[in-house]
């Protein structure tokens, strides 16, 4: 197989398109999320009509992720497949760090097979590697049914933009094993979980209290519609500040997901908790975005019993949380 060359691109959209990236970066909390916006990059920038993502090495019982990105990145499927059947093209630039094209239906069938045959066949393909931490973690494959979409005006555009997906991607992996954040700069879900393993060791062995709480802001999706995602940033950055601020050093504010925050608090039973609870739930009330919305939420504490597993002292948290939601929002509600 022979590389494809590197031609011109237009520099403005791929400026463009890499400062989308970088913000995404920026506040990505996961993997995925780089993922998804570069493949929406490449649909929207080259005209690919679909991305597909071999991560390669990905040892899901010995088979490798991959995933299938449609509709400008908004929709995505994925299947295992064995190295061992890996297209040609796939392995080919897996091994040499080479990007290639096919572009006629005899090279697309030697190289891609699965994309060239069907009711609706791929008639152009171009794959790239993606480097991370320099090793070859993905082949990026772009597809169009169109003849000849990609041509040599594509080719460094499409590998500058996944250039630059590697780094926001290398930034998010840091952040996670860090245990950050990207948004509000508290700990991430994953270091929250590591934590909480600890506390509930540490009460084991000391036969002390542990309590915990899961804390959702209420109708924060119209925070997002009403004034962008800027603003809707701003406020989780608040709601972590806020709790930090209230809590004991000792105590540990996370954010679990989306709009939701865990604060893990040591040597207290649930009534204590459920106080220091309600007195965060009216701090957070004085925290405000662009216009005159206050922001509320809604609080589920339970207190850890012997025997409970991360797992379990969580969905107690979740229960009691739901619960208050059913009952109206803007409450305390505590797991009996």
């Amino acid at each position: 197989m022979e590389p494809f060359g590197p031609a011109r691109h237009d520099p403005a959209a791929l400026v463009a398109a890499m400062r989308r990236l970088a913000a995404v970066a920026d506040r990505a909390s996961d993997s995925e999320q780089v993922w998804r916006a570069m493949a929406h990059e490449l649909m929207v920038a080259v005209g690919a009509e679909e991305v597909i993502i071999h991560h390669l090495g990905s040892d899901l019982r010995h088979r490798e992720m991959v995933v299938v990105y449609l509709y400008e990145g908004e929709g995505r499927l994925s299947y295992l497949m064995a190295p061992s059947e890996r297209p040609a093209a796939v392995s080919w630039v897996a091994s040499t760090g080479t990007s290639f094209l096919a572009a006629d239906e005899r090279e697309l069938l030697a190289s891609v097979p699965r994309l060239a045959r069907g009711s609706s066949p791929v008639r152009c393909a171009l794959l790239v590697p993606l480097v991370l931490r320099g090793e070859t973690q993905a082949v990026v494959v772009l597809a169009s049914r169109q003849q000849d979409r990609f041509d040599g005006e594509c080719f460094e555009h499409c590998s500058s933009l996944v250039e630059q997906s590697a780094t926001a991607l290398a930034l998010v992996q840091a952040r996670v094993e860090a245990g950050t954040d990207a948004v509000t700069g508290c700990m991430n879900h994953r270091a929250m979980r590591r934590r909480l393993a600890e506390e509930i060791g540490r009460a084991e062995r000391a036969r002390s209290k542990l309590a915990c709480m899961l804390i959702d802001l209420d109708d924060f999706k119209l925070i997002n519609d009403r004034h962008g995602h800027a603003a809707g940033d701003a406020v989780l950055r608040g709601v972590a500040e806020t709790l930090m601020g209230e809590f004991r050093a000792f105590d540990r504010v996370a954010r679990y997901g989306g709009d939701e925050f865990v604060v893990i608090v040591a040597e207290a039973d649930l009534d204590s908790a459920a106080v220091a609870a309600e007195r965060a739930r009216v701090r957070l009330e004085g925290i405000t975005v662009a216009g005159p919305e206050g922001v509320s939420c809604s609080i589920g504490v339970a207190q850890w019993r012997p025997t409970m597993s991360v797992d379990e002292f969580l969905q107690a948290c979740d229960a009691a949380l739901l619960e208050g939601k059913r009952a109206g929002k803007r409450r305390v509600n505590v797991a009996r």
